[in-house]
């Protein structure tokens, strides 16, 4: 597979390193405790979706990637620390391919690509072609990894990444001598059907990239090609937007035509700006994994007396035989408590008004054994995975190399989604919520990571069913049952009160902030019932 040229900056142990970019502007790492929104100059008609992710990149940000290397650990794509990219043709089965892109259904996640003409760069790095100069790396003279959507890839990178599923369909007249099938149970007009019974119904054309785009390991694949847009890069043309030059269902399966053909030669031919859309299988909406659905992920290894524990991420429904262990030996949660802060500042950013109303809420577990607490807390899809995983939660968050950036699987590092939710729950070395305060009071101030700290409950847990397994199933059925974040109706601090009160058996749990208690709605029975059920 031919792979991005990149250059090495050091070599460490015979450890490739490189650094990577910021995706964030202070410590609020897509939590949800604040709202975050990113722009490029050229970018401003990427948000038709709501599905399509909206990063932020920190204006300092070159500064910031001196200082964060990313370890380069086998081919890429295999460690959620390597920031290479890999492009070229698919060599693998075809039939492995069409299982793994599976059934022709909306529901998967958006993402879109820049696609750059080949000689974006050929007059410097100060006269970039559609790519910023933040964004580009002189030292190996092509994109810095893990940008913000849409994500920089040249044309060849891109059309010699692209695969034909299915069949095409030839066009004799007004009618489609072959069947458009659809997987989905759509049916089209004008259709013969082959009646050979012995053979298989004929599969529509799709067009599907496979690789690694932009240093991203997690970018679920293969991703679907749903349609590809030009536009004049004149003031005009910006004024006029994008139009469709290739659509899968027109252009690509009533025509026959690949976004190759069509498309190719608009940007290193015509001069046009090029975007492309691209659609991730069906279960991305659902988790990390195909085999493994739920956004939820418990981060094991801390206990009281630890120093520096390698650490163990496990997410999805597979926490569920993770965990399973005689019922002797499973531990109970015996309280719940609320705790709430602020974000630090840094020391040099002035907060705003919109700063001092946001708070992050948490919900600190304490557990019968008393060698660790949990710490339950909901944020942005991929909140973690998408800012090099550095956590609050853990010491070594200002660290080159975090425990957890090595622990953590690369199908969860990828861009955060500020529409959609995840729980984390992080093992804490604290025994109770006396010693994890006074943790929280050592980071406290502008220049740490906590700004006002208070508890607004705490109580003993009432849950007939409360061990870890317990715990585990309550949080599936939640997240599975509703995915999405808002930062008004469900975000950290409404999560926060439907655990609290869920645990407790108290009926007058509410969010922490008066704004957040306004259009609140307690969801506490999701937490009950199997998420599976429900359509």
């Amino acid at each position: 597979t031919r792979q991005s040229k990149f250059k090495v900056r050091a070599l460490v142990d015979g450890i490739m390193i490189e650094p990577v970019t910021s995706h964030c502007d202070d410590d609020n790492y897509g939590d949800g405790g604040s709202h975050f929104s990113g722009t490029d100059d050229d970018d401003d008609e990427y948000t038709a979706s709501a599905l399509i992710e909206r990063l932020t990149i920190d204006d300092d940000e070159d500064a910031v990637m001196q200082q964060q290397p990313s370890f380069q650990l086998g081919a890429p794509g295999q460690h959620s620390r390597c920031t290479r990219s890999s492009y070229g043709p698919y060599v693998g089965s075809m039939d492995e391919l069409e299982d793994r892109i599976g059934p022709d259904v909306d529901g998967g996640l958006i993402f879109t690509l820049k696609i750059l003409p080949n000689n974006y760069n050929s007059m410097g790095e100060k006269k970039l072609k559609f790519l910023q100069p933040k964004d580009y790396d002189p030292l190996s003279q092509t994109p810095k990894p893990r940008r913000k959507m849409p994500f920089p890839v040249t044309v060849d990178d891109f059309y010699g990444s692209l695969t034909r599923i299915g069949e095409l369909v030839d066009v004799v007249g007004e009618e489609l001598v072959d069947d458009l099938w659809d997987r989905d149970g759509r049916q089209c007009s004008n259709t013969t059907h082959n009646t050979n019974s012995d053979q298989n119904e004929s599969r529509p054309p799709r067009w599907v990239f496979t690789g690694v785009i932009n240093g991203w390991p997690g970018l679920p694949m293969p991703l679907e090609v749903l349609t590809i847009q030009t536009r004049d890069p004149s003031f005009l043309g910006r004024r006029k937007g994008f139009t469709t030059s290739w659509d899968r269902d027109n252009e690509g399966r009533i025509e026959g035509k690949s976004p190759s053909l069509c498309c190719k030669s608009a940007s290193e031919e015509k001069g046009l700006q090029v975007k492309a859309k691209l659609r991730a299988p069906e279960w991305s909406a659902h988790g990390w994994s195909r085999s493994s659905p739920g956004f939820l992920f418990w981060v094991e290894g801390q206990r009281l007396g630890s120093v520096n524990p390698p650490l163990v991420v496990t997410y999805g429904t597979n926490l569920i035989s993770h965990f399973r262990c005689p019922e002797e030996d499973d531990p109970q949660i015996t309280r719940v408590h609320m705790i709430n802060h602020r974000y630090a500042t840094g020391g040099t950013k002035v907060e705003s008004q919109k700063d001092k109303l946001t708070y992050h809420s948490i919900v600190l577990l304490e557990w019968d054994h008393a060698k660790y607490c949990s710490v339950v807390e909901t944020g942005f899809l991929n909140g973690l995975g998408g800012y090099r995983c550095k956590s609050n939660w853990y010491v070594d968050r200002d660290a080159l190399e975090t425990n957890l950036y090595a622990a953590f699987p690369p199908e969860m590092v990828m861009p955060w989604k500020d529409t959609m939710s995840e729980i984390r729950v992080h093992d804490v070395p604290y025994p109770d919520l006396d010693s994890f305060l006074g943790f929280m009071k050592n980071h406290s101030g502008h220049e740490g990571r906590f700004v006002d700290t208070n508890v607004s409950f705490s109580h003993a847990v009432r849950l007939t069913y409360r061990s870890r397994r317990n715990i585990v199933t309550y949080l599936l059925n939640y997240i599975r049952r509703d995915r999405t974040y808002s930062e008004m109706k469900r975000n950290c601090q409404t999560f926060a009160a439907d655990l609290c009160g869920f645990l407790a058996g108290k009926r007058d749990v509410r969010p922490y902030h008066p704004v957040n208690q306004i259009q609140y709605t307690t969801q506490k029975h999701k937490f009950l019932y199997e998420s599976s059920e429900y359509r």
